[in-house]
């Protein structure tokens, strides 16, 4: 029969095998969510958002040309409803301090040319009013643009990070484990040598 002592013992080890793997399974269920949180705001909050700065980009230099090329007299600037569209979308998804101060001023540049283009209508705006706000608009995006590029590295060098660490909690986890074997192998065999030669006695 075992020893009380050799009872502790196993029961130790087989505590310490538990608590490993419970203590490695929480941790590598926080790193896989952070990896995923990682790809789905890469995904919804980055690339997609980079389709409305490029899409948002389209439109105003279309503007752009359609002033360079026309004299405005007595003709209506083209507008775009799609474009109020895509900055609701745009402002529902997920923005950063800073990209949420971008996002508010390419709203009041886009209300103020609106205001213009109504204006110009009635004659009470120059084209060079338009042109500015248009100017204005345009560094907006670029500068909404450098935050996507910005944070979707940070978002991937994160889940990158994440990974790593699960693949060294794997490797720390299967050395203790070996190492847990091991001592479970020597109660066993120290157990099994005692009563041996108790036996040969």
């Amino acid at each position: 029969m075992r020893t009380i002592k050799q009872r502790i013992h196993a029961g130790f080890i087989l505590a310490a095998a538990f608590l490993l793997v419970l203590a490695s399974n929480r941790l590598n269920n926080r790193n896989f969510s952070t990896v995923e949180h990682g790809v789905d705001s890469v995904f919804e909050d980055r690339l997609v958002v980079q389709e409305y700065i490029y899409t948002l980009n389209n439109l105003f230099h279309k503007k752009e040309l359609y002033l360079a090329n026309n004299t405005l007299n007595n003709k209506a600037i083209p507008q775009y409803p799609e474009i109020k569209n895509i900055l609701a979308d745009f402002e529902r998804t997920d923005l950063t301090r800073e990209e949420s101060l971008f996002l508010t001023n390419l709203k009041e540049n886009y209300k103020e040319l609106k205001t213009l283009e109504t204006n110009h209508a009635k004659n009470d705006s120059s084209k060079k009013e338009i042109v500015s706000v248009l100017n204005s608009i345009s560094r907006n995006l670029d500068e909404l643009a450098e935050v996507q590029l910005s944070e979707g590295r940070q978002l991937t060098q994160r889940s990158k990070r994440s990974l790593g660490m699960n693949q060294m909690l794997s490797r720390i986890e299967i050395v203790f484990l070996i190492i847990i074997g091991i001592l479970f192998l020597v109660i066993v065999f120290k157990r099994e040598k005692r009563d041996m030669e108790l036996v040969d006695e």
